[in-house]
């Protein structure tokens, strides 16, 4: 499709290159304070269940690419999470609503109603694109960082419990308890074994960085902690992230999350993680009293746009 100086087409494999630098080249520009580095860029694109070359859009202009859309197709739950950008030089030209137009012509055509999006509340030249294209502000979390550095972790009251290391070739058990431990909260996605198994042994994690709690040989509760590579000049010291913790909800209100997020802490700082960070629904009280209990602060708030297709 053509529209003024700039055409729209699907991702090929060659563009690999041209993708990373369109990611660096605007990320510079916008000082956003994300890391864009090559492997992060190929770990993203081969999600088992995201396909570039059908699910990527990208936006061409003087023999270069200026604009891309994803489209993360969840037809368990009818939605689809677009993620996109225009480099600098080319926005206020309609590039931005023309690869919404086809993101969401293509979600719909699979059967998707509904398109949501994600934003830092301190974007505001994204807000506005946003509602100008009929996306509505619905939603809120939280994001929240904790130094290391500055904290005594308490002891874990293991009474009854395991703690342990998630071992190679248990990735059916961490399905298991995290499809449990989400299955009433807003925005999950059930995951395939196929996927979580594709995620746990990605750069930024392996399986040792998941602490799983047994009651004897059952699964109850899991603190997934992730450690960034080297490598991000924005970054001071090494850092890590609580990726999901979730407990089952038989084994509820019995201070197990307390515990195995005491557990992934000390995991974390024991790797020499310095700074900590998570992201937390904005609307789970429960959740947001335990992460400040273990001493996090807000420091950032993600917006979520979303529009029925």
């Amino acid at each position: 499709m053509s529209a003024e100086f700039w055409t729209i087409r699907n991702y090929q494999a060659a563009d690999l290159e041209n993708y990373v630098r369109l990611h660096r080249e605007t990320e510079k520009r916008d000082q956003s304070g994300r890391y864009i580095s090559k492997q992060l860029t190929e770990e993203a694109l081969g999600h088992p269940s995201f396909h570039p070359a059908t699910d990527l859009f990208l936006a061409e202009a003087d023999q270069d690419l200026v604009g891309c859309v994803s489209v993360f197709l969840e037809p368990g739950i009818g939605r689809a999470l677009l993620e996109g950008l225009v480099h600098p030089r080319y926005r206020r030209k309609g590039i931005a609503t023309d690869l919404f137009g086809q993101a969401a012509g293509y979600a719909r055509g699979a059967g998707i109603k509904a398109a949501q999006i994600s934003i830092p509340q301190t974007n505001l030249a994204a807000q506005k694109m946003l509602s100008a294209l009929g996306l509505r502000l619905f939603r809120h979390f939280l994001g929240y960082k904790l130094d290391l550095s500055t904290v005594q972790l308490p002891d874990i009251s293991a009474g009854d419990y395991i703690f342990r290391s998630l071992q190679a070739g248990e990735g059916q058990q961490l399905t298991a308890i995290q499809n449990r431990s989400f299955a009433d909260t807003w925005g999950f996605n059930a995951n395939t074994r196929a996927e979580i198994n594709y995620r746990i042994n990605s750069s930024s994690c392996k399986p040792e960085n998941i602490i799983m709690v047994y009651r004897a040989d059952r699964p109850v509760a899991y603190c997934w902690t992730r450690i960034f590579p080297a490598g991000n000049p924005t970054q001071a010291g090494k850092k890590g992230e609580i990726h999901m913790l979730g407990v089952d909800p038989d084994f509820r209100q019995q201070s197990i999350g307390k515990n195995v997020l005491t557990a992934g802490l000390s995991y974390l700082k024991l790797k020499g993680v310095d700074i900590v960070e998570l992201t937390a629904d904005a609307e789970m009280p429960a959740a947001l009293a335990l992460y400040e209990s273990a001493g996090f602060t807000q420091y950032l708030r993600v917006d979520w746009y979303g529009k029925k297709l």
